[in-house]
């Protein structure tokens, strides 16, 4: 299973760049994780949006779906032009009206169901405290590799049960660690960091990041390595990890 980081802000996109976004591929199965602002036009680097299998939406802030409409236009068009064999599902948070576009894109909602599966690949949810409606995301492949990926949140000790042993947690780091308690709703560095390590996970790749130079984000993976002493990456368009 591998997962290619699309797009990493959190907000807004910086110029030639977007806001949340992770392709994850297994075989011939290709999913998203979110469609952010930016996230379809940089999609198009890694793969033919005729083999994208599904998205799956952590929440429906529009720096976690604002690409989705237009997702579902290219998936009817390439549907009309021959160019796409496979069903196209939508998976969230309810809604099942946002999500599907008359028979191009099957919109299913997750709550209330212990698992779902999109090919390959089987899914998990768990509802964190934030402003919506807003789950973490754990992805098993066939192989039993397993991520985990936090969405939006403010901390909880949940999550890191949740998160278990997974080779690799994609964590939202919005925040520094001086800036605990400041804005409700998502995680500090460190809290992170916390996360990670209370949960045993193998890896952890920060994300979501706010709006500093690049040497400013590094801070946040310093304060994350403070309480979590395995690898940590930071997210950046088109990192590659295999699992």
């Amino acid at each position: 299973m591998k997962l290619t980081v699309i797009g990493y802000y959190g907000a807004y996109p910086e110029k030639n760049s977007a806001t949340s976004g992770y392709l994850i591929e297994e075989g011939d199965t290709k999913i998203l994780l979110d469609c952010g602002s930016g996230v379809l036009s940089r999609l198009q680097n890694y793969i033919d949006l005729k083999d994208l299998d599904g998205v799956v939406f952590s929440h429906y802030h529009p720096d976690h779906c604002a690409d989705f409409g237009c997702l579902q236009y290219a998936i009817m068009l390439e549907t009309l032009h021959k160019k796409r064999i496979k069903t196209f599902e939508a998976w969230g948070p309810g809604r099942e009206t946002f999500l599907s576009y008359q028979n191009y894109c099957n919109g299913k909602s997750y709550l209330e169901k212990e698992s779902f599966s999109i090919g390959s690949l089987n899914f998990q949810t768990i509802e964190n405290p934030h402003e919506v409606p807003s789950f973490s995301i754990k992805v098993k492949g066939e192989s039993g590799a397993q991520i985990v990926y936090s969405g939006d949140t403010n901390y909880y000790k949940e999550l890191a049960l949740f998160t278990g042993k997974a080779d690799l947690f994609l964590c939202e780091s919005s925040l520094f660690d001086e800036q605990q308690g400041v804005t409700w709703g998502h995680l500090t560095s460190t809290e992170a960091g916390k996360i990670a390590a209370d949960a045993g996970a193998k890896k952890l790749c920060l994300t979501h990041f706010p709006h500093y130079p690049l040497e400013k984000i590094e801070i946040l993976k310093n304060e994350a390595q403070q309480v979590f002493k395995e690898d940590i990456l930071l997210a950046k368009e088109g990192l590659e990890i295999e699992v």
